[in-house]
């Protein structure tokens, strides 16, 4: 009975987050609705959660659960009424592609099922073993299910530690434990395997709306032939859940580049939110630079100004609750007091090279991004009427050096130095460029028989 309480749970989030998807993308794109469901109602659960923090109503199977029925079935009835707009990249039509073609995609396909296949064993056959995961993340999810509302415990008496962290986590986690007699913790990695195994395909599933089935699908090999971005497929940290909502918000974006249609902006600033409820970095890492981007967009783009105020007040209308609960409790918007101390620590600077190009936590990424960063940047200043296409890069690329600051400038040196956080934290903007370049370089360089049909 267990398990079917986990899987009911489950398919109601994933209902109603397609029924959102459906309302703001206006496509029967079925696949396309199902993977967003997830991110997308995992997202409105936190605020859900955040309502019941703030009027202290106890986290119950009633609380939690009634107010996603109601609001699935209000979706459903609209969904009814929503009729299906004209797509200009809706999805390009699967082409019976080159032996060649097949192969490299046969040869992806194994590679992204190694990944999971090995993230399925570690997230839902083997226990909670991640140091962060035992001592916050999961234990604060825990201790959370059984008091029945967020812990912010200002101690570690109880084993958590953090308690200014924001709890999009722990409240999926909480709610799909709802109906439990007590903790179960191969729901709770469950639920964030499928949310990373929803996202993945949500993000394959947007760039095929323009790029060729092979180009996407090398695009997403790309991703997660990231060696440590496979290893958090694990689940037990937020950091993949983060990036995870950063790179849909980034293909979001991309979308966006290719059609102009306003609804993909909105979508991605509703994943940038999302971040923002995820983990500290949202802030600095996600709204911040995307604001900036939805700035630029209005400044130098005059025909998408009134869609880029509309989404991005949307965005800081979703985010900002927040950072003004943390700061009205007295909790710090950084992981550390000391985060704001900036003084340039040169000692760091060899660990932040070999990390990227050495230690083999990043494979051949940064070797990859080192040329075809730059590659790309001089092919679209070439093309004076292209130049909106650096704005994903320019993200992506905002990333990394505030990482590079923090580890730099800042006393967070010293997990630079241990290697505790460094990594994590670069696998973020290694993946963003990742897929910026992969899209790119596939949508300007089709297949010779997507040329010939063109």
């Amino acid at each position: 009975m267990s398990l079917l309480f986990s899987i009911d749970i489950t398919l109601l989030l994933l209902l109603e987050g397609a029924l959102i998807a459906r309302l703001i993308l206006r496509t029967n794109r079925l696949w396309l609705l199902l993977s967003l469901g997830l991110p997308i109602a995992a997202f409105l659960n936190v605020l859900i959660v955040f309502d019941w923090t703030l009027l202290g109503v106890p986290l119950t199977p009633l609380s939690l659960l009634l107010p996603h029925a109601i609001v699935t079935g209000i979706l459903a009835i609209l969904a009814c009424k929503v009729s299906v707009s004209h797509q200009k990249y809706e999805h390009l039509p699967a082409s019976k592609g080159s032996r060649n073609e097949n192969i490299l995609a046969a040869f992806c396909l194994a590679l992204i099922a190694v990944s999971f296949v090995y993230s399925f064993a570690h997230a839902v056959l083997l226990p909670t073993f991640q140091y962060d995961s035992a001592t916050n993340w999961t234990m604060r999810s825990k201790i959370s299910f059984e008091d029945q509302s967020i812990a912010f415990d200002t101690n570690e008496d109880r084993g958590m530690a953090k308690p200014q962290y924001p709890f999009l986590f722990h409240a999926l986690q909480i709610t799909v434990n709802q109906g439990q007699t007590r903790w179960n913790d191969a729901a709770a990695n469950a639920i964030l395997w499928l949310l990373s195994f929803s996202s993945f395909l949500g993000i394959f599933l947007i760039l095929r709306g323009f790029l060729e089935r092979t180009s996407a699908l090398v695009t997403v090999t790309m991703i997660l032939g990231i060696p440590l971005l496979s290893l958090h497929l694990g689940q037990g940290y937020a950091d993949i859940v983060l990036l995870q909502e950063f790179l849909l918000s980034l293909a979001c974006l991309l979308a966006w580049n290719k059609s102009g249609e306003g609804k993909w902006l909105m979508l991605s600033g509703i994943f940038v939110a999302a971040s923002v409820w995820t983990k500290s970095e949202g802030l600095v890492f996600g709204l911040l630079p995307w604001l900036l981007i939805v700035l630029s967009i209005a400044i130098f783009m005059k025909e998408h100004r009134k869609a880029a105020f509309r989404n991005g007040a949307l965005t800081v209308a979703l985010s900002i609750a927040w950072p003004l609960f943390a700061l009205s409790r007295g909790f710090l918007l950084t992981p550390h007091g000391s985060d704001t101390s900036v003084a340039f620590h040169p000692e760091g600077l060899p660990e932040v090279l070999l990390g990227m190009f050495d230690r083999g936590s990043f494979g051949i990424a940064w070797y990859v991004l080192l040329i075809t960063v730059p590659w790309m940047i001089v092919e679209v200043l070439r093309k004076r009427d292209c130049r909106k296409e650096l704005l994903p890069l320019a993200w992506g690329l905002m990333v990394f050096l505030e990482v590079i600051f923090v580890y730099l400038f800042t006393p967070n040196v010293q997990f630079l130095q241990n290697a505790q956080s460094y990594y994590r934290q670069m696998m973020i903007p290694a993946a963003m460029l990742m897929l910026t370049v992969c899209a790119w370089f596939s949508a300007h360089n089709p297949p010779v028989e997507t040329q010939s049909r063109s």
